[in-house]
Parts: structure tokens; C-alpha cells; sequence
């Protein structure tokens, strides 16, 4: 175990000693003789300076150039042995970090597989949340490494100098140090200031996050409505609390940092000032100043560099607390249950039992799922559970596997209450095939076999590839894999080929197949297959479980044959329950009335007799026109839309890794890309710290005031050599000998002081002025990217190199880093140049011999810095690239939960997460080695040429070449050029993860304008007028093939006319082009000019968004936003003026006006996708679509998740149509296809028939070929 944190969280708590015990030895040795260092220096100082005590003494005396050489030798020396040392201490203390890194990425992923299903229901941040824990964890990881090895060093530094202080001059030590307690009073306010406003900003930061999440998983959705400006705008709105915060946090650390710097100045000032006056009354030497003094010097130096480090120590404890808070389940451990034996017997022999179930979903506790629920499955039989959207089916089958417990009553597995068996033992039993398929990144082989018992076992396994091949032909998937470049090897998901809805369903019945266990639930699981392969895979289900238990969740009553048992659901309850022979029988059931509602326009009798139009006449739609909302009247554009208008916005949204969900083309193959991520990729190339520079120069928006933070800094900068030649003063005060006046050490204590104010006001200055500064740049570059990638193509979502969980991560995550090189950096650089510059000329001029020296040791510093950044900049950027993996894969796991849990997958990707985070350790090894081994270089650097500056200054002294006050005035004065040079280098690692992020974001920003998405904006941007069946959709000789697959055809010299006013289908197999045309219209994908029409104006005519604002798109998978009811169907219609009655009238037009009465806040209600049916999330949509009053609607498999009677309400829509509205229904289902005024048929890339349903259903013919149940 950790150290104990039941009432104490710190940044430590992942570190366990019964298993870091030798890393923690070592730690501890290392940092311990590290930090005596200093204090063994100014031990090793005040012995060498003692030699200035009587320099008549060894005048015409060699002997004190030999002991000149071995004091000074002695500190070289001792920067030699230190070398190792500070080496090991901080490859160490960075390695510690890491393995808290490791922890605790895997206790998050440990914590997100054992969370109850309904904390994923309740947590509104999901995604957002995810982002920032991510950062949380580097947080930890940087504050528990890098930065405690300096703080723990210097705090045994510190006690180690006020120890040899105290012992040459307790009294002068006293002094110094007087101003401690105020120090630590300023330190402990300013500490939760600075907490208060990171943690705030931490919050937006997770907001903000999960904003860019929901844009990047709806972009298609964000592009059809045009919602990029209200997406913008809650970015934007995010963005800037993010930067608010930030700024009042830098405010503080700046305020916080200046101050104890003028403190800290002020205890050498008084110090020394009272060490001279003792030296002169003669009650301390020489020795005992200078030691004292200089162990003072390099405290006063260590605390100050301890306070960055306390910044990000604070940091890191916003982070733990944040992490602990999140890992903390809330969720009982299972207790240990009685030993149920044989569960694969009982599930296989017994009949599961549901009695007197009662259930509301813990997050909406007020609406009611399941009332008094009773009914029975027996066993090795397959039972059918019908009733439309909302009426509690799919909750069953969560219930039976214990996702959620129950408010009341039982299931029985036979006489065995479920409670009682172990939930793993359950799960491994029971398959859930569900219509939402979780395909993972991997190759198809290892999706198939997810979850199988042998799932494990060698790919040679004979049997395993036997039992794999029947699994691939029952799921109608061989010839479609025989058409991959790499078969069963081939990767589907980001970094793969893209599967179509149909496609994907069927890989999830090749899963359960494999897994073959005792009980299957298929929940609309061929609900997106066309009608062949419906109906073919129907019929080997039921072969293949006929003495199995089956549970199929279904609004297809054609599935149903006579002698199935079924059970009919309405409002959470059983309403009637039979075979469907003996339901039938009773003409006022439910059943019986879903059934005639579904054949209304079904074909009836054998596979030769057809309907004619006289057998449907006696249908009379009970849909009254008049009973349309008024909305939906014949009003002109004008009444409701708002004249369409580009705004140009600097700033804008984000990307998702579009995957395409639709049914062409077959495969997107990335080995046939010509455009490809390979290509992508090659442009991920670590600019130069010139180019970022000159791009920030040139980008930020607050350049007179960056200018008056560089002006701070180069004054800030120009102080250390002021105070240097200033405190030489002071110093030549203590020299024997010195002929000084009782007045002289006030004088230039007061001006020294006068100094150290003005170091503190420009320091002040500098860090928050260029922090300010700094965050606005991110902020802006931020909005700048988001506007970029809201631009970008359909196709760029695609590729692998933009993934999601990445993407996120950099614009809230990596930016971060990014600020250094405008705080940090630009302020290190100028002070650097003003020292160089100022200090080294000035120094030149007060002692050239000595700073000839010095500068002579430049060339050095520069080549070892250089060797350094190089080398490490490879291992930042190689680190960055495998947490970015790392996340990606905790990212699947997070939105595939429910399919793992179901599958039992949680080893899997843990296994998964170990490779990830082994590849992750071995690069983050190679980074602390060679961070440890620069910083030590480095410093062992710094101490030789001190030695070598000691050595010759005192020398010129003794042969009275210099002054003492001369020597000192030097000496300080380069001593401060090399701190300045050594505090430069030791930003390199900030200064290379910069530069990592700001090469990603220069990939997106200036990516080639192939990648961009047509905006003319010279375009048409005129309103489609109301015509009377004149042609509105003209397409001539189009030829199409995706970008990412030139060599799939996917139209052929397609032509096709469509008319205003009409319903027309358009059908054809999986993979004949029906929804790429519906993406070609809406210009998703773009076209050669001369293809498409679009109200006789050809499409790349068109102004994009305002062609989209005569479009509205029902796509196959709905996609709700998670905010109010009121707000989900206003998205993309906010121009237009609705009232709440004409919202509720939507609601019952589209058939589900019960959600509202069931909701608490009626249209302020918040819902999401998670929170209501897919049927009713389908339905909503509609709603949405249609309060567009487009001119254009396209419904995409739109009734694929509904049952019988909600399917009747959207086929009374486009039987009765939408006034001055083309339909345009893409559709497997024929009583969709029947009411329709034409139907398209689409094959080979062309249009292969046309004509109405009873033209077209003749023998023979391609779309009687299509539609026959086989």
C-alpha cells in the first residue's frame, strides 16, 4: 500500500516502499549529498577568501599561490564529484515521476471499467473531464518529479547552509534570516490564492474540453446546421474563463515571486551590512563573513529558485486531489455471494424469470422504465419482446446482466435469484448484440474474437481458424473480406478502413458466434442490414440457436414466425404475451394493431403475387393534413429564416476523426490512399525556435504590451549587473585595509536596497505582464486552430494523425507548455542579453583580464547546451507521441465501457494499457537519463568556472595587478552572466515540449488547402423559391471516388433529375453510393464542377452555408446534444421563431409527445443520447429536421430503430409530404419505399431503374432483386 491518505492527499500517494524501496534509497542518498553541495561550497569559499585576511603576509610568499591553487582546485573538484551525484538524483527523482505517472493512468483506466453504469449516466463531463484528468496526471507526475528533486535538494541545501552559517556567526546568520517568518506568511496566503484560481481554471479547462469533444464526434451534424458560430461562441466563452483564471493565478505567482525576491535580496543587504560592522569592531574575520555570507548568498539563491518549483508543487496538488476525487468509485465492492455452480447449466436449462420488476434509471429517477414488470423466457427457446420506442426493451437486458440494480422484485435463473450470482459469471454467459455496434481500433480478426474463450490463444490455432471462417460465412461477412487488401488482418477504425452501419452489425453477430453462449439478446441487432441480408441472417440465427435460449428485441414483425413466443411492452409493461398465431387471433390487441399497421404497406402472399394500386386504397391515412403544425404551413422563407449572412470569425470550432457511418464506399483502404496520413504525418516536423518566435511576434495581439514586458525584463535584466557592481561595494567593505569612512557601509546599503526595489518592481513586471501576454497568445491560437479545423474537408477528420482524444489533448492540454516560451523564455533570453551584453562589457571594462577568462569558457557552454537540447528534444517529442497514445486508448476504453464490461474485455485492455505504458517507460527512461545528465553537466560546468574565476581573480589580487574592490566588482558581475546562462539552459526541457506543441498546431494551420473545405463565398446565397414541381436536384455525368479510395468507383456517369414537392427513396445494396449521394448534395464531399445542380445553380456555385440552410439530414445513428430538451431541438434553429406550443406540437407530429410529459421541467428538461431510446433519439431528430422547413430533407435509414408504429408516423410524412419540401428517403424498409412518389434505384455507380414501388416490383427486375425475402 501507498502512504496513508485517509486524511492527507499529497502528490506522494501513489508511491508504494514495500516496491520503490530501492529507487526511494537512492533518491534519498542522492538528493542528500546533493543538496550538501552548496553548503560544502561556501565551506570551500570562505577558506579560499581567507587568503585576502592579510595580504602583506604572503607578499614576496609562493607558498600562498600553492594554496591559492589547492583551494581552488578543491571546489572543481568537488563540482566533479557532484557530477554523478546530481545525475543519479535526478534521473531518479524523474523516474520516481514516471512510476506515479504509470499508477496512476492505471488506476483511471481501473477506475473507468469498475464505475457503475450509472455514474456514466450522470456525468454530464464525461469526455471533458477525461482531457483534464489526462493533464492532472502530467501535473503529478512533473511536481512529484523534476520539481520535488529541486525542492527536496534545496531543502536540504537550505538546512545545510543555515547549519554552517549558524556556525561561523550565529548572530549574523539571526540576521539574515529575520525576515523568514514574513517570507513564509506571504508564501502560505499567495499558495492559496494561486490554488483557488488553478483550480477554476481547471474546471473551464475540462468544460472546455468536452465542448471540443462534442464538436469533434458531431462534425457532420455542426456542418449540415451551421452551428459552427454557436459552438464558436460557447469555445470561445470557455476559452476565455480559462485565460481569466490563468491570469489572476499568474498575477498572484508573479506578485508572490517579486516580493520574497526583495526580501530575499533585503537579508544580504542586512546581513552584510552587519557583517562589516562586526569585522571592523573586530569581532568576526574575513572568513566567517565570506562563508557565512556566501552560505547566505546561495540560500537566498536556492529559495528563490525553490519558489518556481512551489508553483508547480501546488500545481500538482490541485491535480491529486482532482484525480482522487475522480478515482473514488462510490460503488460498493461486490460482496462475496454463495458459490452458484455450473451457471453455463443453469442459463442453458432454466428459464429466466422476471417477476414484479419495478426500475427507473438512477439518473432520471423520476421516469418510470419498468412497472410491475412479469414475464418469463424459457429455455432453449427464442422468445420475441415487441413494442415501440421508449417502452422499456432494451432496459431488460441491462437489468439481466446487472448493470443496474433494482428498485423492487427479482430475476430467477431457474429458482436461483441473480443477485446472488457472481456478475463475472453472468456476463461470461450472456451475449448483448445492441443496433449501436463498439467496433475497436484493431484489425477485424482480433474484433471478431473479442471476448471469445480462446480469444488468446496462437493464430495457428487450427480450430480457432475453423470455428472463425464458419463465424465470418454465418454473418454474411466472406465476400466482403475476400475484397480487403489483407483480409481478416485488415484494421478497421482510426488507423484502418471505415465499416458501414450494416457492416459493423455484422462483425458484432461474427462476435457472438464465436462466443456462442447459452443466452443471446439481439437488440435491433439487423436493424441496419438491407432486406437480403436481413432476412438471410434471420434464418441462420435461428438455426444456429435452436436449442439455445434467444432473446430478440425487435419492432420487425415480419421476423416473427407463427409459432415464436412473444411478448408485446407498452409503458414498461406487459400488455399481451402468446405465440404470434395466438396474438393474431385477438384483432383489438396491440399486437394485432402493430401488425396491420406494418403490413399496410407490406407485400402480401407469395414471392409472385404484387400489390397493385387498387389494394391499397383502402388505407385511409388517419393523419389529417391540417393537423401539421402551423409551422410547417406554406409561410415564405422570409417569415421564419433569417437572410442568411457569412460572418467571417477569426476564432472556431473543432474536429472530430469523422467516421464515416454510412454504407459507401465498401472500404476506405489506407494503403490506396494517395492522399494519405503518411504524407500527414511527414509534416509533424519540430520547428525551430526561430520560426516560433517569429510566428509569435508576428501572431500575438498584445504587442505593445509584450514589448513593455520584454522593456521589464531587459530592465529586470539590467538590475543583476547594477546590484553586482553595487554589492561589490558592500563587499570591498569587509576587506582589511579598506579605507572606508564610518558612513560608507550605510550609504551603499541604502543603495543597494534602492536597487533591490527596482529588481523587484521590474521582475514583478516582467512575469506577469509576459504571462498575460502569453496566455492571450494561447487563447488566441486556440480559437485560430478551431477555426482552421472547422474548415478542414470531411475527408481530413478521417486521417489518422487527427485523432480525437490527441487533438483535444494539444489544444487544452499541450498549449500549456507553449506559454513558457512567451514567460519563460523571452524574459531568460532578454535578461540574458542585457547581461551578456551589459554585464560582460561592464565586467570587461572593470576587469578585462579576469573576463577574458571567463569568455573564454562561452564556446563550451554552448556546445554542451546544444548537444543537450538536441538530444532531449528527440525525447520529448518521442514522449509526448506515446502519452498521446497512451490517452488514446484510455479514450476507446471510455467510450466502448458497455461493450467491455459485456464482453469481459477489461484484462484486454489492461494488457493493452501495459504495452502502451511500457513502450511510454522505456522513452521516458531515455528522457531522464539525459535530463539528469545535461542538468549535471551543467552545473559541474558552472562550478569549474567559478573555481577558474576564484583562482585567477585572487591571484591578480595578491600580485597587485587588482584591487580588492576591483576583483569583486568583476567577479560578481560575470558570477551573475553564468547563472544567467546556467538558468537558460535548465529551461530547455519546458522550451522543447513547446516546441513539440507548436509544431502540431503550425501542421494545422498551414496544412495545404486541399484540405480545405470549399467556402465560396462569392457564392449564391439567394433562397430556393417555392416551385411547382420543377425540377430542384439535377446531376449530370457524375463521377465520383473518394479522396482516400481512387480506385473504388463510386458513381459512374450517374445522371438523375429530382423534383421539388416529391417523396423519392433511393435504394441499392450496401456500398451503391445512396448515402455518399445524400453527402455529395449537401456538399460534405466536393464534386467537379458541372455535376450537381441545385435549383439550376451548380452545387459549387452555392455558398455552403447557404445551401445548407435549404438542407436538413436525419442521419442513421441520432445525435443529440447533452443540454434541454427545448435547446436539442432549437440546435441549428435559433433563428427562426418558435414558440412552445409550436415545440410541442413538433413533438406530437413525429409521435413522441409522451417524453415531454414524462419529463420533470418539461422542455428545459436536460436529455442526451444516453438518456432516452434510440427510437425516441431518432424521432427527435426528425422533430429538429423539420423545424428547419427545408427545402430539401434527406432521412437516412431513419426507421431502421423504430418499431411498427413509430415508423407509421414518419411514413405518413413523406406519403402526405412537407409543403415545398423535396424527400428524399435512403431505405431498406419497402413500406417506406411504397409510400414514396419515385424510387431510385442505384447500382454499378448509375442509376440502374426508376419508377414507382408497383412499376418496380416485377419479377425480374434489380429492385424486386433487392427487396425479396430470400
Amino acid at each position: 500500500m501507498g502512504f496513508p491518505t485517509k486524511d492527507w492527499t499529497h502528490i506522494y500517494v501513489n508511491i508504494i516502499p514495500s516496491k520503490d524501496k530501492y529507487i526511494i534509497c537512492l533518491i534519498i542518498f542522492s538528493t542528500v549529498a546533493n543538496g550538501l553541495v552548496p553548503a560544502i561550497t561556501s565551506i570551500l569559499t570562505g577558506r579560499l577568501f581567507d587568503l585576502l585576511t592579510d595580504l602583506s603576509e604572503f607578499k614576496l610568499s609562493n607558498s600562498v599561490f600553492k594554496e591559492l591553487t589547492r583551494r581552488s582546485m578543491s571546489i572543481m573538484a568537488l563540482g566533479a564529484a557532484s557530477l554523478p551525484i546530481m545525475w543519479l538524483s535526478i534521473s531518479c527523482w524523474m523516474w520516481l515521476g514516471e512510476i506515479q505517472s504509470s499508477r496512476l493512468r492505471k488506476r483511471l483506466l481501473k477506475s473507468y471499467i469498475n464505475k457503475p453504469t450509472e455514474w456514466y449516466d450522470k456525468n454530464e463531463n464525461l469526455l471533458g473531464d477525461f482531457v483534464q484528468l489526462n493533464r492532472c496526471i502530467e501535473e503529478v507526475r512533473s511536481s512529484s518529479a523534476e520539481a520535488s528533486a529541486i525542492t527536496f535538494q534545496n531543502m536540504v541545501a537550505v538546512v545545510s547552509l543555515i547549519g554552517v552559517s549558524f556556525y561561523y556567526s550565529w548572530s549574523l546568520t539571526l540576521i539574515i534570516l529575520c525576515s523568514t517568518p514574513i517570507i513564509t506568511i506571504l508564501a502560505v496566503v499567495f499558495s492559496r490564492l494561486i490554488n483557488k484560481y488553478t483550480q477554476l481554471e481547471n474546471t473551464e479547462s475540462s468544460k472546455a474540453a468536452q465542448e471540443i469533444s462534442f464538436v469533434m464526434s458531431s462534425a457532420q451534424l455542426v456542418k449540415l446546421y451551421g452551428t459552427k458560430d454557436e459552438e464558436q461562441y460557447k469555445f470561445m466563452h470557455l476559452s476565455r474563463l480559462c485565460n481569466t483564471y490563468f491570469i489572476q493565478a499568474c498575477l498572484y505567482v508573479s506578485a508572490n515571486a517579486a516580493i520574497l525576491r526583495f526580501l530575499t535580496l533585503c537579508m544580504f543587504i542586512q546581513g552584510f551590512w552587519f557583517g562589516a560592522t562586526m569585522v571592523r569592531k573586530g569581532k568576526l574575520n574575513i572568513t566567517d563573513v565570506i562563508t557565512c555570507f556566501h552560505s547566505c548568498l546561495m540560500l537566498g539563491s536556492t529559495l528563490s529558485n525553490t519558489l518556481h518549483q512551489i508553483v508547480l508543487l501546488q500545481k500538482g496538488d490541485v491535480a491529486i486531489k482532482k484525480l482522487e476525487i475522480s478515482l473514488k468509485l462510490n460503488n460498493d465492492v461486490e460482496a462475496s455471494l454463495p458459490e452458484v455452480g455450473n451457471v453455463s447449466g443453469l442459463l442453458e436449462h432454466s428459464a429466466i424469470s422476471f417477476n414484479n420488476i419495478n426500475f427507473t434509471y438512477p439518473s432520471r429517477p423520476e421516469n418510470q422504465i419498468l412497472n410491475n414488470l412479469s414475464l418469463k423466457f424459457e429455455a432453449q427457446k427464442t422468445t420475441f419482446i415487441v413494442g415501440k420506442s421508449g417502452s422499456g426493451k432494451s432496459t431488460l437486458s441491462s437489468i439481466l446482466l446487472k448493470l443496474y440494480g433494482l428498485d423492487s422484485g427479482s430475476i430467477l435463473l431457474g429458482d436461483q435469484d441473480i443477485g446472488l450470482i457472481d456478475h463475472n459469471e453472468l456476463l461470461e454467459h450472456i451475449t448483448v448484440v445492441e443496433q449501436r455496434c463498439t467496433l475497436f481500433d484493431d484489425t477485424i480478426r482480433n474484433n471478431v474474437l473479442l471476448g471469445s474463450p480462446d480469444f488468446e490463444d496462437d493464430s495457428e490455432n487450427i480450430q480457432l481458424n475453423s470455428r472463425l471462417d464458419k463465424a465470418i460465412k454465418f454473418s454474411l461477412l466472406d465476400e466482403f473480406i475476400q475484397g480487403l487488401p489483407n483480409g481478416l488482418e485488415t484494421k478497421v477504425g482510426s488507423e484502418g478502413i471505415t465499416l458501414s452501419g450494416g457492416q459493423q452489425q455484422r462483425v458484432a453477430l461474427a462476435r457472438a458466434y464465436m462466443r456462442d453462449t447459452p443466452v443471446l439478446i439481439l437488440d435491433e441487432a439487423v436493424s441496419a442490414l438491407d432486406i437480403s441480408h436481413r432476412t438471410k441472417l434471420m434464418k441462420s440465427i435461428k438455426n444456429w440457436r435452436h436449442t439455445k435460449t434467444t432473446i430478440i428485441l425487435s419492432h420487425n414483425l415480419a421476423d416473427i414466425e407463427d409459432d415464436d413466443y412473444v411478448y408485446v411492452m407498452k409503458e414498461g409493461t406487459v400488455t399481451q404475451e402468446g405465440s404470434k398465431h395466438e396474438l393474431m387471433l385477438d384483432k383489438t390487441g396491440q399486437f394485432c394493431i402493430m401488425n396491420e399497421v406494418q403490413n399496410q404497406y407490406k407485400v402480401s402472399g407469395d414471392e409472385n403475387t404484387y400489390l397493385t394500386p387498387q389494394s391499397s386504397s383502402s388505407f385511409v391515412c388517419n393523419t389529417d393534413k391540417s393537423a401539421i403544425p402551423n409551422m410547417l404551413s406554406p409561410l415564405t422563407l422570409s417569415d421564419r429564416s433569417s437572410t442568411f449572412q457569412e460572418k467571417s470569425f477569426k476564432n472556431i470550432l473543432l474536429l472530430e476523426e469523422y467516421e464515416l457511418e454510412q454504407n459507401e464506399p465498401k472500404y476506405l483502404d489506407k494503403n490506396s490512399r494517395k492522399i494519405g496520413d503518411e504524407e500527414a504525418l511527414d509534416q509533424r516536423q519540430i520547428l525551430s525556435l526561430k520560426i516560433i518566435i517569429s510566428q509569435m511576434i508576428k501572431t500575438i495581439r498584445d504587442k505593445k504590451l509584450l514589448l513593455g514586458g520584454i522593456v521589464s525584463s531587459l530592465l529586470a535584466g539590467a538590475t543583476n549587473p547594477i546590484f553586482s557592481y553595487t554589492f561589490s561595494f558592500l563587499l570591498n567593505g569587509i576587506v582589511p585595509g579598506s579605507q572606508n569612512d564610518r558612513y560608507y557601509l550605510l550609504k551603499w546599503s541604502f543603495i543597494v536596497l534602492g536597487v533591490t526595489i527596482a529588481d523587484g518592481i521590474f521582475n514583478f513586471l516582467k512575469s506577469f505582464v509576459l504571462g498575460y501576454c502569453s496566455e492571450n497568445w494561447i487563447m488566441d491560437i486556440r480559437n485560430d486552430t478551431m477555426h482552421a479545423i472547422m474548415r478542414k474537408n470531411m475527408y481530413w477528420y478521417s486521417l489518422d494523425c487527427n485523432k480525437p482524444s490527441e487533438l483535444s489533448a494539444l489544444l487544452m492540454n499541450d498549449l500549456r507548455d507553449l506559454r513558457s516560451l512567451v514567460s519563460e523564455f523571452l524574459s531568460a533570453m532578454s535578461t540574458f542579453i542585457i547581461v551578456s551584453l551589459f554585464g560582460l562589457i561592464w565586467a570587461l571594462v572593470s576587469g578585462w583580464k579576469l573576463s577574458l577568462v571567463c569568455l573564454s569558457m562561452f564556446p563550451l557552454i554552448i556546445i554542451i547546451s546544444s548537444l543537450y537540447g538536441g538530444s532531449l528534444q528527440k525525447y520529448e517529442t518521442d514522449y509526448k507521441s506515446s502519452v498521446a497514445k497512451l490517452e488514446n486508448g484510455q479514450s476507446e476504453v471510455l467510450l466502448g465501457i458497455k461493450t467491455i464490461r459485456c464482453l469481459q474485455l477489461q484484462q484486454h485492455f489492461l494488457n493493452n494499457q501495459f504495452h502502451n505504458q511500457t513502450t511510454m517507460r522505456r522513452i521516458a527512461k531515455g528522457r531522464s537519463i539525459i535530463t539528469g545528465m545535461g542538468i549535471s553537466i551543467t552545473n559541474t560546468l558552472t562550478m569549474c568556472i567559478q573555481a577558474i574565476l576564484y583562482y585567477y581573480g585572487l591571484k591578480l589580487v595578491l600580485i597587485g595587478e587588482y584591487s580588492s574592490k576591483k576583483m569583486f566588482e568583476t567577479f560578481t558581475l560575470l558570477l551573475f552572466t553564468i547563472m544567467t546562462c546556467t538558468s537558460l539552459i535548465n529551461q530547455i526541457p519546458d522550451i522543447a515540449r513547446g516546441q513539440r506543441a507548436a509544431s502540431w498546431i503550425d501542421r494545422i494551420l498551414k496544412e495545404d488547402q486541399m484540405w480545405y473545405e470549399d467556402t465560396v463565398t462569392e457564392g449564391r446565397v439567394t433562397k430556393i423559391g417555392d416551385l411547382e414541381c420543377n425540377t430542384l436536384i439535377r446531376i449530370d455525368k457524375l463521377t465520383y471516388c473518394y479522396p482516400s479510395a481512387p480506385g473504388v468507383t463510386i458513381f459512374d456517369q450517374l445522371n438523375l433529375k429530382l423534383d421539388n414537392n416529391k417523396s423519392v427513396a433511393i435504394v441499392g445494396e450496401s456500398g451503391a453510393g445512396k448515402s455518399t449521394l445524400a453527402l455529395l448534395l449537401t456538399k460534405l464531399y466536393e464534386v467537379k464542377d458541372g455535376c450537381i445542380y441545385i435549383d439550376n445553380t451548380d452545387i459549387n456555385k452555392w455558398n455552403p452555408m447557404a445551401l445548407r440552410s435549404h438542407i436538413a439530414m436525419v442521419e442513421q445513428r441520432p445525435v443529440l446534444i447533452d443540454d434541454s430538451l427545448r435547446n436539442n431541438l432549437m440546435y441549428g434553429n435559433q433563428n427562426f421563431k418558435i414558440t412552445d406550443k409550436e415545440l410541442s406540437d413538433i413533438l406530437k407530429f413525429v409521435g413522441i409527445s409522451e417524453i415531454l410529459s414524462k419529463l420533470p421541467e418539461g422542455l428545459d428538461s436536460r436529455i442526451s443520447t444516453d438518456l432516452v431510446s434510440g427510437g425516441q433519439a431518432q424521432r427527435l431528430c426528425l422533430a429538429r429536421a423539420i423545424l428547419r422547413k427545408p427545402k430539401i430533407l434527406i432521412l437516412d435509414e431513419s426507421t431502421s430503430a423504430l418499431d411498427a408504429k413509430s415508423s407509421e408516423k414518419i411514413r405518413q410524412i413523406v406519403e402526405h409530404g412537407l409543403p415545398g419540401t423535396l424527400i428524399i428517403s435512403i431505405t431498406h424498409d419497402k413500406s417506406m419505399m411504397e409510400c414514396c412518389d419515385q424510387i431510385i434505384v442505384l447500382k454499378n455507380g448509375g442509376v440502374v431503374e426508376k419508377g414507382t414501388y408497383y412499376d418496380l416490383n416485377v419479377l425480374g427486375s434489380e429492385f424486386f432483386r433487392i427487396t425479396s425475402e430470400i
